[in-house]
């Protein structure tokens, strides 16, 4: 009935062994916390995808669907390319849904770049980060590596977030997609949050 240990030696059994099981158990357990935010249900996504967990056509749509109401449409585009690679979208009844999900992912990310500079301008005046941190977690999700990550440090730096945890988070997940490992961890480090965020950085 220890759930403190049970964790502490669920962490150790993924550092040490990194089973699948192990990471099943891990990131669900942290999800029935009861500090844990909802806020960070796409950011558990995120870490159970990049783990090899997210293999159900119900949670590559819901990843999806999520990915495009946060703004992240080209993020939303790489999911749902990969449920088609994987077999699970594309194929069964309901085929024709999978496809207008791809259809509107499409036609937000044209959007979302046409729109870029204006909404970048429109960011870089505000007194709050949170803009140029969201934009800049976009293009780094959507493969657009360094400019993604130039405006999330942009933001960072303004120092007036409401999560900065949350914002260090997404720049440490920014740099490890982008292949930045020691950089990555760096950041990732420095996030301590009790709401999931901290828990989150450690995993990844």
């Amino acid at each position: 009935g220890d759930k403190a240990a049970y964790l502490a030696t669920l962490e150790k059994l993924v550092m040490h062994y990194g089973k699948k099981e192990y990471w099943v158990n891990l990131l669900n357990s942290i999800e029935r916390k009861p500090d844990f935010s909802s806020r960070l249900s796409m950011d558990l996504y995120r870490l159970k995808l990049a783990v090899g967990q997210i293999s159900k056509t119900g949670d590559f749509m819901e990843m999806s669907q999520m990915a495009i109401q946060d703004g992240n449409s080209l993020e939303a585009l790489k999911i749902i390319d990969q449920g088609y690679k994987s077999g699970v979208l594309g194929t069964g009844p309901e085929a024709a849904r999978h496809g207008r999900l791809k259809d509107l992912a499409t036609k937000r990310a044209a959007e979302a770049k046409s729109g870029l500079a204006a909404a970048e301008a429109e960011a870089q005046k505000s007194a709050d980060g949170t803009a140029l941190v969201n934009i800049g977690f976009s293009l780094a999700t959507g493969g657009e590596y360094d400019k993604g990550i130039s405006l999330m440090e942009q933001g960072i730096k303004k120092d007036s977030l409401k999560h900065p945890d949350d914002a260090n988070l997404h720049l440490g997940m920014a740099y490890l997609l982008a292949g930045k490992k020691s950089a990555g961890l760096k950041v990732l480090k420095t996030v301590q949050g009790k709401d999931g965020t901290g828990d989150l950085a450690r995993y990844w």
